[in-house]
């Protein structure tokens, strides 16, 4: 969790996203995750750009893998 707030916590402070949606092993491991996460990204974030950023779990959960590799071979 700490590893993935200080990841974020650079994109959200370099790009300024509005939302980033993560999915794969987040969706399964998100109640270890999400707590040292966000200590990190409240530490480590620029407050203005953290609060305009959501963070959602991917509605495809862990297909995304699975689409993207289909997607590739139809190709």
């Amino acid at each position: 969790g700490e590893m993935l707030g200080k990841g974020l916590s650079v994109i959200i402070d370099v790009l300024n996203p509005e939302k980033i949606v993560i999915g794969g092993v987040y969706m399964r491991s998100s109640t270890l995750l999400i707590p040292a996460m966000k200590k990190v990204l409240e530490r480590e974030a620029l407050a203005e750009s953290l609060q305009v950023c959501e963070i959602v779990p991917a509605k495809l959960s862990e297909n995304i893998g699975d689409i993207a590799a289909l997607a590739i071979a139809a190709l």
